[in-house]
């Protein structure tokens, strides 16, 4: 049987290396010169079949039995961003209560290892995915932020926004991505072409892992 990678762990590939990123452990591996020894299959499952590469992940406990598990699809590399448009209407006061909630939330989450606190805070995945609905609340949390008593990175700024839209009943993607030589890992919030916290220039050269 073709070894899989195990529930948890997510992988993309750029040029011919792998990376892979355990959630588990929140923690990346980048392998030069493997993206030959596997085969990426639909949204982003992925087969081993060179048995080196496998005994690598085999010992870095990344690997596990099948059948493949896909992942959530990759949405479209966003094309437009709402970060420097005005909001429609000033944020009320019930947006200021769901902000600070996201951000008592999020502070909350850092108390936890790793990246999983986090990523609970999105929710369950059913909320309205209105894009008229989504991204004006996108324009009112941008003005908001510098408000809210909390500050870090495109980790804590990307649950902050994706737990206020969970609060309000909203949905969008949280995508992270990575890039090579140097390393760098970067993570933000879209719907479908739309991104809703960061510029879409810097997204260029981030090639997806994960979505949730």
């Amino acid at each position: 049987m073709t070894p899989v990678l195990r529930a948890g762990v997510h992988a993309a590939m750029i040029d011919d290396a792998l990376i892979l990123l355990d959630l588990e452990k929140d923690d990346y591996l980048c392998l030069p010169g493997a993206g030959e020894a596997v085969t990426m299959g639909e949204c982003g499952a992925l087969q081993v079949e060179d048995a080196g590469v496998a005994g690598i992940l085999d010992a870095a406990g990344l690997l596990g039995a099948g059948p493949v598990m896909p992942g959530k699809p990759m949405p479209e590399r966003p094309r437009v961003s709402v970060i420097h448009e005005p909001a429609g209407h000033p944020p009320t006061l019930r947006m200021w209560l769901d902000g600070l909630l996201a951000a008592l939330a999020v502070r909350k989450a850092r108390k936890s290892a790793g990246v999983k606190g986090y990523l609970a805070l999105a929710g369950g995945g059913e909320g309205d995915r209105n894009p008229v609905r989504v991204t004006e609340a996108a324009r009112a949390f941008w003005r908001m932020g510098p408000w809210l008593p909390i500050e870090g990175e495109c980790l804590v700024r990307s649950a902050l926004l994706m737990r206020f839209l969970q609060q309000r009943g909203l949905e969008a993607d949280w995508v992270f991505g990575v890039r090579l030589w140097p390393f760098t890992a970067h993570c933000w919030v879209q719907l479908d072409g739309v991104c809703l916290n960061d510029d879409v220039e810097r997204l260029t050269s981030y090639t997806p892992i994960y979505c949730r």
